[in-house]
């Protein structure tokens, strides 16, 4: 396995954050046009030569800030560690995340957004909205075949969803907004009521008179992770350098069912087929949908109900993302012991699967 190795000097790194920051300071008050590189690497602490080196040129420089400050990378953590396939609770937190970051960066959006100078610069960060939408998209898509959203087209709800939360930060990004004084939070709390109860299955909620019955309603106050129909549930994702194709034919062979599924007797990933492992778990595979998903329930020795579990892989602009969902857990307790042990199981994918790539 190949060790991963930082290949760029920590004074150097240093530097470049310095310089990026920097620019973003001096920009957002004269404009990109209206501030020198000397003028830059001064505010640094560094000399005009040394940018030159670490960017060669202003222009790059604004494009490197760009790439490390927007959200791309974040926003994929955000949706691999803060998921809990509760609809609303999700989108909360999915909008939360997402202001963070643009309040964060708020002076560099002015920058790029002003200046005609940097319409190409603004091009190549669309690649930063284009993976929030694929990240939210394959939530909603992983959410609707769960059963856990109305059938609709995803992507436009995802679009939607994004388009909601940037102009709420648009609206304030030169001031205050005029047309409301309400709070991101409200933004975040509102639009995240809004599609939940836009999107999610009520087939409960309703009499037959046309009178919502109380009494079945989910309480507000649900605890993490806990949704009505599905009990318990964890998710956890992670995206590995390879094709969907190797990735689905490592997890369905000997040697990915052997990480994730456990040591079996020759088990066979394919409807109806039951397995047991020499751990003592047991289950039977129910859906398997080549270089999609595979559902399956799945039983520890000392449990009294089986889960329902899916392994989904998923397309990603750099390789393919691995999906881990299990419902119909217990318990609080049964969550949590399940989270740290898919956790474990996605990094140990992701570390095989890597070293697999460099080879």
């Amino acid at each position: 396995m190949k060790k991963e190795v930082n290949l760029i000097p920590r004074e150097e790194t240093d530097s470049r954050e310095k310089l990026m920051q920097a620019a973003i300071e001096l920009m957002a008050d004269r404009g990109f046009k209206g501030v020198s590189t000397k003028e830059i690497a001064a505010a640094a602490g560094v000399s005009e030569m040394t940018l030159f080196r670490r960017f060669g040129s202003k222009l790059t420089l604004i494009e490197q800030a760009v790439e490390r400050y927007h959200y791309a990378v974040e926003m994929e953590t955000a949706f691999e560690e803060k998921i809990v396939w509760e609809l609303g609770e999700d989108l909360r937190t999915i909008g939360r995340v997402y202001h963070e970051i643009m309040a964060r960066n708020r002076k560099l959006y002015l920058i790029v957004l002003k200046d005609d100078a940097l319409a190409g610069v603004r091009e190549k960060a669309r690649r930063h909205p284009e993976k929030m939408l694929e990240l939210l998209t394959d939530y909603l898509g992983e959410m609707r075949l769960a059963g856990k959203l109305v059938e609709t087209n995803t992507q436009m709800q995802a679009m939607s969803f994004m388009w909601m939360h940037f102009g709420a930060f648009v609206s304030r990004l030169y001031g205050g907004d005029p047309l409301s004084e309400a709070s991101m939070a409200d933004v975040v709390e509102s639009g995240a009521d809004l599609f939940e109860r836009a999107l999610a299955p009520r087939y409960d909620d309703w009499g037959r008179h046309g009178n919502m019955d109380k009494t079945i309603r989910q309480a507000e106050t649900s605890p993490v992770g806990k949704t009505k129909d599905a009990g318990y549930q964890i998710g956890v994702r992670r995206t590995v350098p390879v094709t969907v194709e190797a990735a689905w034919r490592w997890l369905t062979g000997s040697e990915g069912l052997r990480l994730w599924l456990g040591e079996t007797e020759g088990a066979v990933v394919r409807e109806g087929e039951n397995f047991a492992t020499r751990e003592g778990n047991s289950g039977r595979f129910t859906v398997v949908k080549p270089l999609s998903h595979v559902r399956l329930q799945w039983m520890k020795s000392d449990w009294e109900a089986p889960s329902a579990l899916q392994i989904r892989v998923l397309p990603a602009k750099q390789g393919a993302t691995i999906s881990i969902h299990q419902d119909k857990l217990s318990g609080p307790a049964a969550r949590e012991e399940m989270k740290a042990h898919w956790e474990g199981v996605q990094e140990a994918i992701r570390l095989t699967l890597t070293a697999e790539d460099g080879q």
